[in-house]
């Protein structure tokens, strides 16, 4: 494997925003509810697996319209919908990127189809503004990156929007998009082993916006080190993993997966597992 330099951020806290908003999201684990879109799903499990979630201290959901079952469009938006009424949580959902069948997905990024899934969610969500709302593939979609993000910073200067964001995105579409409109957040793949999105990290440390690394136990068959320290530590190794990267970055988030109320609680551990030098070389001999 390539070796990384990786460098340790202690204490993780709120971020402020190019805009000037604390939105409370550096250093966190955010609850994807990707994983519920696949196979056959009892909605009220998928409910409790994310209320318990929320009840255990997770205070951001991440959903998308695309994250959806054929006969249930808009599946990830309702349950995180119902899940965080009235509870405070900040939710980040996508647009321009829908499923439109078993196997197939689409991408558009053009202005009237992405106000058209902003207003889609909004009714979703019951209320007049979202959280934070991304562009869903950008890397994907024929149009320009500047056509989807003007849009959004139409929206968020309406009041539907609080937060903008660009999801699937290269260090050169950021650019042009960052010409348009501040962004708000980024979310790419991004894995503790793989650390796949490194440039876009450092691009986002360098402009203070936050970054959400999504799939991020990818890999985890390289991660030896950190595994015997997990075997040392009676912790599960993909708490570990998280909490390497929510320490490799003074940007970064993480968006963990799961469909189970133990695999929530597991996560959401990785915030508050103590992260000391020893871990940091495990981390660091891992990835050289």
């Amino acid at each position: 494997m390539p070796h990384y330099n990786v460098v340790l951020h202690l204490p993780l806290a709120s971020h402020r925003t190019s805009g000037g908003d604390v939105m409370g999201l550096v250093g966190r684990v955010a609850l994807g509810v990707a994983g519920f879109s696949f196979g056959g799903r009892d909605r009220e499990v998928d409910l409790a697996t994310v209320r318990a979630g929320i009840a255990a201290g997770v205070g951001i959901l991440d959903t998308a319209r695309a994250y959806a079952q054929v006969d249930v469009p808009l599946y990830g938006e309702e349950l995180a919908a119902e899940a965080a009424r009235g509870t405070g949580v900040i939710v980040g959902t996508k647009g321009g990127h829908s499923r439109i069948g078993e196997t197939t997905w689409d991408a558009d990024i053009s202005a009237g189809r992405i106000r058209a899934d902003v207003e889609g969610s909004l009714r979703v969500f019951g209320g007049e503004q979202l959280d934070l709302y991304y562009l869903h593939r950008v890397d994907l979609a024929e149009q320009p990156v500047e056509e989807g993000t003007s849009v959004l910073a139409e929206l968020r200067d309406e009041g539907k929007l609080a937060r903008i964001g660009l999801s699937n995105v290269d260090v050169p579409g950021l650019e042009r998009a960052a010409r348009v409109a501040r962004i708000d957040a980024v979310q790419n793949l991004h894995s503790a082993m793989g650390r796949e999105s490194a440039e876009v990290l450092v691009w986002c440390e360098a402009n203070d916006v936050p970054f959400f690394a999504y799939s991020p136990l990818r890999h985890s068959a390289g991660a030896a080190h950190l595994a015997a320290m997990a075997a040392e530590r009676g912790v599960s190794l993909q708490r570990l993993q998280l909490r390497a990267l929510l320490a490799s970055s003074p940007v970064l988030s993480v968006v963990s997966g799961a469909t189970r109320p133990e695999t929530v609680l597991d996560s959401l551990a990785a915030e508050t597992e103590p992260w000391d030098e020893a871990l940091q070389a495990a981390y660091t001999a891992d990835l050289s």
